[in-house]
């Protein structure tokens, strides 16, 4: 009988910059702010990757 020991989470993504095509996973995204530090309100919420050629931040698309 086949069991799943980990259930696959990596998605692709390609870089605009250098062409690069990669997979990442979860852990690879980072989250970051941008907007005024003292208006919580103004907080701008973005998740990227990283490219692991050209280190350029990709932009992940928001999903709901």
């Amino acid at each position: 009988m086949i069991k799943i020991i980990k259930q696959g989470t990596k998605k692709t993504c390609s870089c605009d910059n250098c062409g690069c095509l990669f997979s990442y996973e979860d852990e690879d995204i980072e989250n970051i702010y941008q907007g005024s530090y003292f208006s919580v309100s103004e907080m701008n919420h973005k998740n990227i990757v990283r490219c692991p050629q050209c280190n350029t931040g990709i932009v992940l698309k928001q999903t709901k």
